[in-house]
């Protein structure tokens, strides 16, 4: 038996999500997509509470991902690697 969630809460008490019953599967796929979106924090979990699911947010701060690293790559990693020069 699969329990099913129609309405999702965030921890302070607003409404994320209330319609068509969802696994906790689906409700977790639908996080992901709010977080690739941007909807949502990276780093925000669902949490079963009594009977409902609450949105817990990630946090507020993030530390930047670094756009490049600088090192040395190796000949056979080139795109050219094997072929004559």
């Amino acid at each position: 038996m699969t329990i099913a969630f129609s309405q999702i809460r965030h921890a302070d008490g607003r409404a994320y999500y209330q319609g068509k019953p969802l696994s906790l599967a689906d409700a977790q796929i639908m996080l992901n997509d709010d977080i690739l979106r941007r909807v949502v924090r990276v780093g925000s979990y669902l949490r079963i509470d009594g009977a409902g699911l609450v949105l817990e947010s990630g946090p507020a701060w993030s530390s930047p991902l670094p756009r490049s690293v600088n090192r040395p790559v190796s000949r056979a990693f080139s795109p050219r690697a094997g072929q004559p020069g």
